[in-house]
């Protein structure tokens, strides 16, 4: 889609993954919603969607919304417009597949929530057929999916381009039990979020994408929670309005004494190497450096960029 055309030269730097820091959510059902997207000049990532965030009798006109706004608007919308459909378990999914395939142009990406099980992906991927490839984000929601999650990347980033994982908050917590609400610190989620970091590590495209925060007045909470995902490894987070959207993207954007840091480092790693050849060596008096953070010194850069 060429609306997504600047955004796909930045993402050169990371492979085939754009950067997405905020992962703004927006019901395709609400046709006012749609038209301000244009406005929202700074969010990495929209998502038009139809599950959630769409009331089971407004499924149909959703759909309707998606086709009518991907064919006559979203070129106005320089960044990655996505569509997320209905969970393959759902009623939903054979309608949400005739819609992804009657469009005339690809969408950026593809988000599929709920996937519990490595069928689903190759149910998903059959239905679609052969004819385009899509790029994919998943949503991790459940005891199960979480369980089997790096056997479900496998088969994922062997049937599309995977690019992603959703952590769904709301609907994992329900699945494994947690009374009430988790509070506001999540550390209930702690465990299920840093797992799902590290399986996403294994596979090279797989951005790890944190849980949303539901109560957007409240931005000093978002805040606190979105520099402590991308502490924890998180390369972005999802968003449910716009004032949400700033806040999040700082936090998960380098700052200027890490990226002069990352530059310096590699620069003397270069040094270093031309002189004296390959290894370990120790940087600003005190930091011995080796491959891994090196390679953590070039995607702040290529972050930065």
């Amino acid at each position: 889609m060429a609306a997504a055309a600047t955004l796909r030269q930045v993402g050169a730097y990371f492979g085939r993954s754009l950067p997405r820091r905020a992962v703004l959510t927006v019901p395709s059902s609400d046709w006012k919603k749609l038209t301000k997207l244009t406005t929202f000049t700074n969010t990495d990532c929209v998502v038009l969607d139809l599950e959630d965030g769409v009331a089971e009798t407004a499924k149909k006109l959703a759909r309707e919304n998606i086709f009518r706004y991907l064919n006559e608007s979203a070129t106005k919308i320089n960044r990655e417009i996505c569509v997320r459909i209905n969970a393959v378990s759902s009623n939903h999914i054979n309608d949400d597949v005739k819609l992804l395939k009657d469009l005339s142009t690809s969408i950026d990406c593809l988000f599929v929530p709920k996937v519990d099980t490595v069928d689903e992906m190759k149910w998903l991927a059959d239905r679609l057929g052969p004819n385009r490839q899509y790029n994919l984000v998943l949503y991790c929601e459940s005891a199960r999916s979480l369980v089997d999650l790096r056997s479900i990347l496998t088969t994922a980033s062997s049937l599309f381009s995977l690019q992603g994982v959703v952590f769904g908050s709301d609907d994992f917590s329900a699945d494994v039990g947690i009374n009430g609400r988790y509070s506001l610190d999540a550390v209930e989620l702690t465990y299920a979020r840093q797992k799902l970091v590290t399986i996403c590590r294994l596979f090279e495209n797989a951005q790890p994408i944190d849980m949303v925060y539901i109560n957007f007045k409240d931005l000093d909470g978002l805040k606190k929670q979105s520099e402590q995902g991308a502490a924890w490894g998180f390369t972005g987070k999802q968003v449910i309005h716009p004032q949400q959207v700033p806040i999040v993207q700082a936090a998960f954007s380098p700052s200027e004494s890490s990226t002069t840091w990352a530059k310096e480092l590699i620069e003397a790693y270069e040094k270093h190497e031309k002189e004296e050849g390959k290894g370990a060596f120790t940087f600003r008096g005190q930091t011995m450096v080796d491959k891994p953070l090196l390679r953590r010194a070039r995607y702040i850069l290529n972050m930065a960029r």
